[in-house]
């Protein structure tokens, strides 16, 4: 069944039985081998089970008890062997177990030992010998002899297990696998609305499954509350059986901490390994022997549950080299500090649910059903996103909430914003009070406060000016799932663990006290406070303050101009007076030409706050000297700065960053300021500021932001005294008409950017000896040849020069460490001739130049060659692994890129997706991947082709309605068998996406059987943002006969995909047959290879010279060059090539073969 819905394994009518299995058998046959295995097997695996000579006691009604023990069993094996129809027992216990079968009330497993399931259908062989015999003894019974007949026919069409030429003991352990996947017993208890971890615990079951000899381990983390404990349950219940030892020791970081915690610990693992009471253990050595002697002999299956150090984890599984081959551990954790480098563990991260599962899980807790109750859905969405898909918090708010007023969960919203739920915030705490020590723990709070969602390196420069090591303490809160990296180097919370940080300062403010709420620091600016000595850091953003429709910006000159009469009745914050308005528009001016929005506070508000690390003080206006201002400062942040230039009382000679974006700085400030810590300058967007600061005050700057000073028309040579500078950014300077040439003494410089500097005409200013500078990015501007040659650049963007520097550029000797270069945009005919001698680059993007007419030789090393819109190019010399050319319309020459392979791996069902791709939905873009044995077909859609396109072409489609995992039962026609399956993945970008690199997997498992199937694909390229989606289509044949496939069995599939850009929407499978147990095209192919090798060879293209002209693509497609064998599928080819070229690379390994499919025009 597809994702979502919870549902009870095992039925009501089970719930009073006795026992789980019954076995039926023939004594004389198999009571003291094989049934005698089976059951020893059975009782092994914990399974109740009836055996007739063990259960029945001497002296009683015998066909009594016989039927009420088949009347108390969930399942019964009927174990048939050569003189099973002999015995009318055995018979008569089986009319018996097929009565409760159709009514439902048992299961029933036929298992075929030592005898052909035809013959217990038909009655043949040793089958029809006993049953002359019967109709001589039961001549007038021959009712009953019939119902012997029908049910042996009956069971036998149920299909079972079938020894053959097998091994015992495997038959067996598959026999006892079945029946526990059937009994579906659980050791633990799941919450009963489960719902988003399909896909992950398939992963896992994946991993547990995957046949790897080796011992394992895997790692689940996460932040508390989101559901590893319960993953791990569920995984536990689904694949203990399936291993001699097994043992859950459930909340380790805890019973750790007991008087012989660790060692009670060891005997519950020895007790449960063994099956058995184990001695006293004195010590925790005298237990790692013991558990070493258990756990070297047997396969066994661990769970170790919130694991928070490494000793804890030493004492009880720490011995993989002695481990038992097959044996496979799952530990969880909220803290993988104590991981090292040298473990060799699979991690998984339990991540938080998505908007729309967590909406799911939230209205079952709330309403009892899967969506809110109409009147609530609004209500519901806002608590869901305050719960950010955090599991417990679901459970928890929406468990409170149910059957109350809306009045009631107003209420409780508005003190959830305040006051976070503390039955949550106590399981989340209990990882801050984990935390080593006070730095630890001060620095997750003023993350949580000040810096949550803010650059990783920027926040670590701030927290470094503290005196503590910030980046190792970083890292351990992300280890300790309290803080997480996303893609761009962010430092982000989950937003219950912010307000739990919050909460946490909030308690602790007579201590220290941080304000990060704007309208409370508002107050305290205004009002003067008892405690601001004790005061740590505050933020204030008046953008953030003002959120209602009267106004959009506040306080400076340019923010505040609006009608008097919009704002008279326009609705006003609470915490202002209605007097304010009069006072705004119609006080006395503070300064010459400004006014403010609200009363101005006066500077002697920071004559208290000395000891304040961290101040936020965006678009705020004071009046009054800053000889006061705090002294202490490690950041300062103050975008919308409002003074002409820094006050010269400013003392901030702690201070490491200083933030004056958008400010109105003409000089940022007279003369000579000392900044001896300051490393980071941002004067971003500050339009007035005419000229650079003397920078000789600053020893130790990084970073010098100017970006957007459009005005900017001087830099001060004193930026030759900033040896430390790594970062100088004077992106879209226009009125910056030189550089000085103190810039070349800059002997830390890395990154230039020049973007934008329109007026800037060069620069010759004597870098050419510039070794440091490793990135470049000169939007407009030509630099010396001789500085380009010397540069050691790993980017070089020297897009859209003009027509007068173009042929500048094709002489220029490029620098040999270049990586990538970009040349869109620019009016080349010919690019450099030395490129074809750059060994390191990798990425070549040349979108939209026009003029371009022919490539010359490129490196062989290059991956990505991008001449999408080349209109005028006419021909390529060699394909990479990421071509790209859309819109080419000249380009009709291409040198070694077509082979056979392709057409020699593919099948019917291959042609029938591409003739259906590109007869019926001429898509604008078409991608077509072989590898690894599979074909993919990636399209992108414009508007609802994708759903004709399944509905009118792909018969007997299965799919679901969302998610990435899909599962589903077979029906297999008579005289077909399953020869593969079409996979299609419907998904979508959040964002414009590049390249693809990361390896996405598809999994077929067959639930029933236990096994699976798994099919690790390369990434793919995405170059184009498409809003409505792409469709992935992937034809699967290799390795499906592995999974078995009998009728009525479950299977799923499931998509895993790791990029956090690309969310898969919903999937679809179409199950494909071929008649009989007959070879399929793809093994009528391979049986014709040797017969047209010749021909193959002789009309493949030369590796070294043949070109292939759009002209001669028919001929080379000529049904006679193929030969008989592959007739049908070069007609369908040959309709596919009317509307695409074929690119192919193939390094001769087969399963390494790319085709890409560009558009003709």
């Amino acid at each position: 069944m597809a994702s979502g819905k919870y549902q009870e394994s095992s039925s009501s009518r089970f719930s009073r039985c006795k026992y789980q299995v019954f076995l039926s058998f023939r004594g004389e046959d198999t009571r003291k081998n094989f049934t005698d295995h089976l059951y020893t097997a059975l009782v092994q695996a914990r399974i109740r089970t009836f055996r007739e000579d063990n259960e029945i006691r001497g002296g009683e009604n015998i066909d009594l008890e016989l039927q009420q023990a088949i009347q108390q069993s969930k399942i019964a094996i009927i174990v048939f062997s050569k003189n099973y129809a002999s015995s009318r027992w055995c018979l008569d216990e089986l009319v018996m177990i097929m009565e409760r079968v159709r009514t439902g009330s048992c299961i029933v497993f036929p298992v075929f030992y030592d005898v052909d399931p035809s013959q217990v259908r038909k009655q043949t062989g040793s089958f029809a010998a006993a049953f002359v015999e019967h109709q001589k003894h039961f001549k007038e019974e021959m009712d009953r002899v019939n119902g012997w007949r029908i049910a042996l026919k009956n069971v036998a069409d149920l299909g079972g297990m079938d020894l053959g030429d097998g091994y015992e003991a495997q038959f067996v352990q598959s026999i006892v696998e079945k029946v526990s996947m059937k009994l579906d017993r659980k050791i633990f208890q799941v919450p009963l609305h489960f719902i988003g971890r399909d896909l992950l615990i398939n992963c896992i079951n994946s991993w547990l499954q995957n046949g790897s000899d080796g011992a394992a381990i895997v790692i689940l983390y996460g932040i508390g509350g989101v559901g590893k404990t319960a993953i791990a349950k569920s995984v536990y219940n689904q694949n203990f059986y399936k291993f001699a030892g097994k043992s859950f020791l459930s909340n380790v970081r805890e019973r750790s901490k007991e008087s012989n915690g660790v060692v009670r610990l060891q005997r519950q693992l020895l007790s449960d390994i063994l099956n058995k009471i184990v001695d006293e253990i004195h010590d925790v050595d005298e237990g790692i022997i013991k558990i070493e002697d258990a756990l070297c002999c047997r396969r066994t299956f661990i769970t170790l549950d919130d694991v928070d150090k490494r000793e804890q984890f030493n004492a009880i599984v720490d011995m993989r080299n002695w481990l038992c081959q097959g044996s496979k551990i799952i530990v969880t954790t909220r803290n993988k500090s104590w991981i090292t480098a040298d473990d060799e563990f699979v991690e998984f991260k339990v991540k938080p649910l998505d908007n729309e599962k967590s909406l799911e899980l939230f209205s079952w807790h709330t309403f009892g059903q899967a969506h809110p109750v109409e009147d609530f859905t609004d209500l519901s969405w806002r608590i869901v996103n305050h719960c950010n898909g955090l599991p417990l918090a679901h459970r928890v708010i929406g468990s409170s909430l149910s059957r109350k007023r809306r009045q009631v969960w107003e209420s409780i919203l508005q003190e959830m914003e305040v006051i976070p739920n503390c039955e949550v915030q106590k399981v989340l705490r209990i990882s801050y009070d984990s935390l080593d020590d006070d730095y630890q723990k001060d620095l997750f709070l003023d993350i949580a406060c000040f810096f949550n969602g803010m650059d990783e390196d920027y926040v670590s420069t701030i927290l470094d000016g503290l005196g503590v090591g910030a980046t190792y303490r970083v890292d351990n809160l992300i280890d300790r799932c309290l803080l997480e990296r996303d893609q761009k180097k962010r430092l982000c919370m989950h937003q219950l663990i912010r307000d739990m940080g919050r909460q946490i300062a909030r308690q602790e403010s007579p201590k220290c006290q941080r304000i990060w709420h704007h309208t409370e620091a508002f107050t305290i600016l205004k009002e003067t406070i008892q405690d601001a000595e004790k005061l740590r850091g505050l933020t204030l953003d008046m953008h953030a303050l003002m959120k209602d429709n009267c106004t959009e910006v506040v306080c400076t000159d340019s923010m505040v101009r609006h009608k008097y009469n919009l704002f008279q009745h326009c609705p006003l914050p609470p915490f202002l007076p209605s007097e304010w308005i009069s006072e705004f528009f119609f006080r006395e001016q503070v300064q010459a030409g400004q006014t403010s929005l609200f009363p101005i506070p006066s500077t002697d508000v920071f004559r208290k706050m000395q000891n304040v690390k961290f101040l936020q003080l965006n678009y705020m206006k004071f009046y009054g000297s800053y000889e006061h201002f705090p002294k202490n400062l490690i950041w300062l942040c103050w975008h919308g700065f409002s003074l002409r230039s820094i006050p010269k009382h400013f003392c901030l000679e702690k201070l490491v960053v200083l933030d004056l974006s958008k400010s109105s700085l003409v000089d940022a400030w007279k003369g000579k300021l000392s900044l001896p810590k300051l490393k980071i300058l941002d004067l971003r967007y500050s339009r007035d500021l005419i000229r650079t600061p003397n920078f000789s005050g600053l020893p130790v700057l990084e970073k010098l932001i100017l970006e957007g000073c459009v005005h900017l028309v001087q830099i001060h040579e004193s930026i030759g005294d900033l040896h430390c500078l790594v970062i100088l950014n004077l992106k879209n300077c226009k009125s910056l008409l030189e550089l000085p040439e103190e810039i070349s003494s800059l002997s830390s410089l890395q990154l230039l950017h020049l973007d934008g500097c329109s007026n800037l005409d060069g620069l010759n200013m004597g870098l050419d000896h510039h070794q440091g500078l490793r990135l470049l990015q000169s939007d407009g501007i030509v630099a010396s040849t001789s500085y380009i040659e010397s540069l050691l650049l790993k980017l070089f963007v020297p897009s859209r020069f003009s027509a007068r520097k173009n042929s500048r550029f094709t002489s220029f000797p490029l620098p040999p460490s270049l990586v990538s270069l970009n040349l869109s945009d620019t009016p080349l005919r010919f690019l450099p001739e030395n490129i074809k001698d750059l060994s390191t680059l990798r990425f070549l993007v040349l979108e939209r130049c026009n003029m371009l007419q022919i490539l010359p030789e490129l490196p062989s090393n290059l991956v990505v060659l991008d001449v999408s819109y080349c209109y005028s190019l006419q021909g390529l010399v060699k394909q990479f692994l990421f071509t790209r050319a859309r819109d080419c319309d000249q380009l009709v020459q291409f040198q070694d890129l077509i082979k056979l392979d392709l057409i020699q791996k593919a099948d019917t069902h291959m042609f029938r997706i591409m003739e259906m791709v590109s007869i019926e939905m001429q898509p604008r873009l078409f991608k077509i991947q072989l590898r690894n044995n599979i074909f993919h077909v990636l399209i992108y859609n414009e508007g609802n082709e994708m759903l004709r396109f399944h509905e009118e072409g792909e018969e007997g489609l299965i799919q679901n309605e969302f998610g990435e995992h899909l599962s589903f039962e077979v029906s297999t026609p008579a005289a077909h068998r399953i020869c593969g399956f079409n996979i299609f993945t419907w998904f979508s970008s959040t964002s414009e996406l590049n390249i693809v690199t990361d390896p996405f997997s598809l999994v077929i498992k067959n639930n029933t059987k236990g096994r699976s199937v798994v099919f690790d694909c390369y990434g793919f390229l995405l170059d184009l943002w498409v809003e409505k989606g792409w469709l992935w289509i992937s034809h699967c044949k290799c390795g499906v006969d592995d999974l078995g496939f009998d009728d009525g069995d479950e299977f799923s599939v499931s998509v895993l995909m790791d990029d956090p850009r690309v969310q898969i929407k919903r999937i679809g499978v179409r199950i494909l047959h071929e008649e009989g147990g007959s070879k399929n095209d793809y093994n009528n192919i391979q049986s014709n290879n040797e017969a047209t090798t010749s021909h193959s060879s002789s009309c493949s293209c030369s590796s070294d010279s043949k070109v292939i002209t759009a002209n001669s693509r028919s001929s080379f497609w000529d049904n006679r060059t193929l030969g008989d064998g592959y007739a049908a599928k070069a007609g369908m080819a040959s309709q596919l090539f009317r509307h695409y070229f074929c690119f192919t690379r193939c390094n001769y390994d087969l399963l390494n073969v790319y085709a890409c499919f560009f558009e003709k025009k």
